[in-house]
């Protein structure tokens, strides 16, 4: 197999890829802005590389690699105009490109997905939906932030809207898989979780399993809205935007089809909880 360049490899989903193959004797060149506590081996390497800097891509990336970009999509953006050559390309974005309340993320993954069909490198594009359970992200780390030091989290509608948050492990199986299947070349893939729940539920499980006895609380829109600003100024509240709080009213939810054709079964939400909270 090719030499495969990883954007993005010192955390989140990128941080397990680089790790997997790593471990698999693959060759392997990380980049990230930070190395953070990555290990090298005598196949796979790190290299602190500052992406915004123009030059700094082109100056790594071959044209017999495969590229795997797991990092903001303006990165992916920029470095394609200027013409890379690459053996191919895996672009991770987000299913939040689907949302009734665009706003500057959603224009982002829109410019990056124009950018990737408009040029010939052979290319997978795969929106996983909210992903958990790697070291670097924040999204069950908020809630349970939240849960430790009040007494409710509030939601609008009774947190009737569902969401369908991925395994981190789940997505680099999926990466993996495209890796090795060709006919995925051209496509748009979305990677959910097993199901999908309820916003309550997913925050109800994230309380439990944290062992935290914040309740939830049904609150309507407007309110929730309203006292959005105050978590910029309470200190020890992580920061929720007004564009965060219109998604909770929309439904994410996606079917697994796309991940059952490349042979994976995602683990349920409750038992990648655990797994992710355990750490």
């Amino acid at each position: 197999m090719s030499r495969i360049v990883i954007l993005g490899a010192s955390s989140g989903p990128g941080r397990l890829l680089s790790e997997h193959l790593r471990d698999n004797n693959q060759q392997v060149l990380g980049l990230a802005r930070s190395r953070r506590d990555l290990v090298d081996s005598s196949e796979a390497i790190f290299r602190e590389v500052d992406a915004e800097i123009p030059g700094n891509l082109e100056a790594v990336v071959e044209p017999e690699d495969v590229f795997v970009h797991c990092s903001s999509p303006e990165l992916l953006t920029n470095f394609l105009k200027t013409g890379p050559e690459m053996k191919r390309l895996i672009a991770i974005g987000s299913t939040r490109i689907y949302t009734r309340f665009p706003d500057d993320k959603c224009s982002r993954l829109a410019a990056m997905s124009h950018v990737i069909w408009m040029g010939n490198i052979p290319t997978t594009l795969i929106h996983p939906t909210m992903i958990y359970g790697a070291p670097g992200l924040n999204n069950i780390e908020r809630v349970v932030k939240v849960a430790r030091i009040s007494p409710f989290i509030p939601l609008p509608d009774n947190g009737r809207s569902l969401v369908q948050p991925v395994f981190a492990a789940d997505l680099v199986k999926a990466i993996l898989a495209c890796l090795e299947d060709e006919p995925t070349i051209g496509t748009t893939i979305a990677v959910p979780g097993r199901e999908a729940v309820t916003y309550r539920r997913f925050i109800e499980l994230c309380v439990e399993l944290s062992g935290s006895r914040c309740r939830v609380v049904s609150v309507p829109y407007f309110l929730i809205s309203l006292l959005a600003p105050l978590t910029l100024i309470i200190p020890g509240l992580p920061t929720i935007t007004q564009d965060e709080i219109r998604r909770l009213l929309e439904d994410k939810n996606f079917d697994t089809e796309a991940l059952e054709r490349l042979g994976i079964e995602p683990v349920s939400l409750e038992e990648g909880l655990r797994l992710a909270l355990a750490r």
